[in-house]
């Protein structure tokens, strides 16, 4: 056997085992405790670190995280993404409906209070708008992909622009961040299934990122914002692209 396939025959189950135990963890303090919600960021912050060893994950950060909670802007390349923003402060994630009912995954996603929409449904959509406008009032940090899909690069899709819009009537502020992976292949596009996509590479002796935070942006002018980020982020993942390829 290859040491890629006993990689791989270590890191998977492993990774479901405990994405599982801290499931778990994410429970006993929902029922214990209720929406502990700076504990159950500490939990993530600890998850996070652990799949980084596990899964051999190296994150290299450029720039710096804002110390106030923001929405997080970034470009959209695989389910490890999910993992790269080391946020001070408690946040919560905006995923596709689709992912709520993952084994383990969507349940801990779910109990971290990730706000999930249906991008086919309006009223969906609407409801998303109105719930991140309410947890950004709360004092919470949004994660969000505004491209809606996974996409290899370098460049980016178009960015969808509610997020913008909200973020520019409520005065929150917007952090663009821009990530590229060593290995573009890395990217989870099209039909790949989950197991077999994560089996091939995280057999791999280290997946390599490297995560780069732009200035944050505030205005009141939504297309403005979704122009200013998509062009520095844009940018920014094709420098990152080439210092991969030098």
């Amino acid at each position: 056997m290859t040491l890629r396939f006993i990689r791989s025959c270590i890191r998977i189950p492993g990774f479901l085992l405990m994405s599982w135990f801290y499931v778990l963890a994410l429970l006993w303090i929902r029922i214990s405790r209720g929406k502990d919600l700076n504990q159950m960021h500490g939990i993530l912050l600890h998850y996070i670190r652990n799949v980084y060893r596990l899964m051999g994950i190296r994150v290299e950060v450029q720039g710096k995280l804002p110390d106030k909670p923001s929405i997080y802007m970034g470009n959209h390349r695989s389910y490890v993404d999910a993992v790269l923003v080391p946020a001070k402060h408690p946040v919560v994630f905006v995923a596709r409906s689709e992912s709520k009912n993952w084994p383990i995954i969507g349940w801990g996603a779910s109990l971290l209070g990730t706000i999930w929409v249906n991008r086919k449904d309006p009223a969906s959509r609407k409801k998303t708008r109105e719930t991140v406008k309410n947890r950004l009032q709360n004092g919470l940090g949004i994660v969000i992909f505004p491209e809606g899909t996974t996409h290899i690069g370098p460049d980016l899709l178009e960015y969808r622009p509610g997020m913008f819009y909200i973020s520019a009537e409520g005065g929150f502020p917007i952090t663009p961040i821009a990530l590229e992976y060593k290995d573009p292949n890395i990217a989870w596009v099209g039909q790949s299934k989950f197991i077999p996509h994560a089996w091939k590479h995280f057999g791999k002796r280290h997946i390599d990122i490297k995560v780069s935070i732009g200035k944050t942006l505030t205005g009141k002018d939504g297309g403005e914002l979704l122009k200013t980020a998509h062009e520095w982020t844009s940018k920014e993942v094709l420098k990152l692209r080439k210092e991969w390829d030098s």
